[in-house]
C-alpha cells in the first residue's frame, strides 16, 4: 500500500505558478568545506552546473536571491571556522553583485541570522531552497520555513549528502541513501521538492 503523504492530509497544495516578486531563491552552505575541506561531499561537484543554471535563471527574472553561509564562533574551529578556506563560498557558486549574504551559526538558515527579517521586508512568500548537506542545513531550513507560514520548494538536485558514520558505528551510510532520505522526508512533511528544471519552468506572474 502506498503510505500517505503528510503534507497532502495537512491540505498543503504544491506550487504550480511564481510570483517574481513575492519569491526568494535561498542558496544553503555552498561553500569549499563541502568540496575540499573537511566535510567532502562527492555529489556536490555534480550540482554546481545546474546550480548555476538555476542562479542565471533566477537573475534574468529579477527573483531575489540568498546567500547563506555556515561559521563557526571560533577562529580554531577545525570546521568552518571564520576566515578560513573552508568557509570560503565555492567560487563558482560565489553570491553576485545583486544577492544578498547572510551567516548563520547552527543548521538551519534562520539561526542566529536576519534571513527572515529580511524576506518579510521584502514581501517574500515563497522560497526555492537548495544546498548542502540535505540531512542537516537543507532539512532543518524547509522545517524553520514551514513553521514561519513560507511555501517551499526545494530543488532536488542542486541538494547532496556526505557519507556518514552508521549509529552504531559499525557502517558507512552512503551519501545519495542519505540524501534521498532526507530529500523523501522533506517531500513528505515540510516542503514540494522538485528538479531544478521542473521548477524554472513554472509559470510566473
Amino acid at each position: 500500500m502506498t503510505p500517505n503523504v503528510f503534507r497532502r492530509l495537512s491540505g498543503t497544495p504544491d506550487a504550480t505558478k511564481l510570483c517574481k516578486k513575492k519569491t526568494a531563491v535561498v542558496f544553503l552552505e555552498y561553500q569549499n568545506e563541502h568540496f575540499t575541506g573537511q566535510l567532502p561531499t562527492e555529489a556536490a561537484y555534480a550540482v554546481v552546473a545546474p546550480a548555476v543554471a538555476l542562479l542565471n535563471w533566477a537573475d534574468k527574472h529579477k527573483i531575489m536571491v540568498c546567500h547563506v553561509r555556515h561559521l563557526a564562533k571560533s577562529l580554531a574551529s577545525a570546521v568552518f571556522a571564520p576566515e578560513s578556506a573552508g568557509a570560503a563560498f565555492y567560487p563558482e557558486l560565489a553570491p553576485r553583485k545583486t544577492h544578498a549574504v547572510y551567516t548563520k551559526y547552527a543548521s538551519s538558515a534562520f539561526a542566529g541570522s536576519l534571513l527572515h527579517t529580511d524576506l518579510e521586508s521584502a514581501g517574500i512568500d515563497t522560497l526555492i531552497l537548495a544546498g548542502l548537506d540535505t540531512p542537516t542545513t537543507v532539512s532543518a531550513t524547509a522545517h524553520d520555513a514551514k513553521l514561519l507560514g513560507y511555501k517551499t520548494i526545494v530543488a532536488a538536485d542542486l541538494c547532496a549528502a556526505r557519507d556518514t558514520v552508521s549509529w552504531d558505528k559499525n557502517r558507512i551510510t552512503k551519501g545519495d541513501q542519505m540524501n534521498d532520505i532526507a530529500l523523501s522526508a522533506i517531500a513528505d512533511k515540510y516542503a514540494q521538492v522538485e528538479l531544478a528544471a521542473a521548477i524554472a519552468a513554472l509559470e510566473l506572474v
